[in-house]
């Protein structure tokens, strides 16, 4: 082997084994040769050490810099008491965002926002209209209802001549955002940390209450009165709905505590403030005539009459008072991604206006409860 083959090998086996050190070095795995990717804090999948979990102390361990959760929320929401059935919930889902950053002089801000789709819930059925029977004789002489007619349909919503008849139970739209400023205590004997929280929190939550209604009856002629011209439908939809904007100031904490690959925490936020209000109750009435003993499929003398359609509406204001309770366990997959688990409850235990459809109760508890608990489970960085 020739001097300069033998120098060759010896190179090429010394940056080997530097490599090796290197990419074990003291400060973390680095797997990238890229400068920016020698920083700990860019390598959020790099594994897990035991130096990361055992060696550093409390206050070493807990993360800095920027941080972001999500969550999946599934949650119940309860019912309106208007409905005198408030100890009820209806379950739905929604998400949650965290983030924000801790400097190292132990301060920092975090965000929170939240909303919630639903529930969406209502009693009700499938109307088939006029038109949508036949006068076809069967033993008893009776119409025999004929459904899904496809050659004539004519409702623009379901494509088929019925209305959907429906009375809602519990309809509402919660949607959240947060901001506070925090600092992290000195850690507890056992390795625990507290971070004090104040900030203000805007919360908009919206009830939805729905009342149909179905009727039909011979119609006269308004000229003739008891002369009959056909017969008519009336399909009345009621619909309130009941907005309320709150601007909140809120205190609280986050407690959390790292065993092993680990971290328990419990965040408690207590928020008052002031609810803008404001409820909307429309009627819509729409009205068609036929002529008398309609078949399948025959045409209306008149569709669309709106004749009776009405809107009102009104505002007010009221001070909520509640909380925000979490309870998170968080895993840690990776150096700094984290699999989440928890639970959260919100509670407001006044200042929120819920109603009712016309006729079907009382439109004018503007001060009722809103209780919100659900399980939780997502992803962490940094955090």
């Amino acid at each position: 082997m020739s001097i300069l083959q033998r120098t060759l090998r010896t190179f090429v086996l010394t940056a080997a084994a530097m490599a090796g050190q290197l990419g074990f070095a003291d400060s973390g795995y680095h797997p990238f040769s890229e400068p920016v990717d020698f920083d700990p804090d860019w390598q959020l999948f790099a594994p897990m050490q035991l130096q990361d979990i055992e060696d550093l102390s409390p206050r070493q361990r807990a993360p800095y810099g920027l941080y972001l959760t999500y969550d999946r929320v599934y949650t119940g929401m309860s019912r309106p008491e208007v409905n005198n059935s408030s100890y009820l919930m209806d379950s739905t889902w929604g998400n949650r965002w965290d983030f924000g950053w801790m400097n190292r002089k132990e301060s920092g801000w975090s965000f929170s926002y939240q909303v919630v789709t639903g529930p969406n819930v209502y009693h009700g059925y499938e109307q088939l209209r006029l038109n949508g029977f036949t006068d076809a004789t069967v033993d008893d002489d009776s119409d025999v209802p004929f459904f899904r007619p496809t050659p004539f349909d004519n409702d623009p919503y379901t494509l088929e001549r019925t209305y959907d008849v429906v009375q809602s139970i519990n309809v509402g739209n919660y949607s959240s955002f947060e901001a506070n400023k925090t600092w992290r205590m000195e850690p507890y004997r056992y390795g625990g940390m507290l971070e004090p929280l104040i900030g203000l929190r805007y919360v908009k939550f919206v009830d939805t209450a729905r009342s149909d209604d179905y009727r039909t009856f011979l119609a006269e002629d308004p000229l003739d009165p008891g002369t009959i011209i056909g017969e008519s439908e009336v399909y009345t939809n009621d619909l309130t709905q009941s907005r309320n904007d709150m601007i909140l100031g809120q205190l609280g904490f986050r407690y959390f505590r790292n065993i092993r690959r680990w971290t328990l925490s419990t965040d408690f936020k207590v928020f008052a403030g002031h609810t803008f209000q404001t409820q909307e109750i429309t009627r819509y009435v729409t009205t068609t005539l036929y002529d008398e003993d309609v078949a399948v499929g025959d045409e209306p003398i008149f569709d669309g009459d709106h004749t009776g359609t009405s809107f009102f509406s009104r505002k007010n204001n009221e001070t909520p008072v509640g909380f925000d309770l979490r309870a998170e366990s968080a895993f840690s997959a990776t150096k700094h991604l984290d699999l989440r688990v928890g639970f959260q409850m919100i509670y407001f235990g006044q200042g929120i206006w819920r109603g009712a459809a016309i006729n079907q109760g009382n439109n004018n508890d503007t001060s009722q409860q809103l209780v919100m608990p659900g399980v939780t489970f997502g992803f962490a960085i940094n955090r």
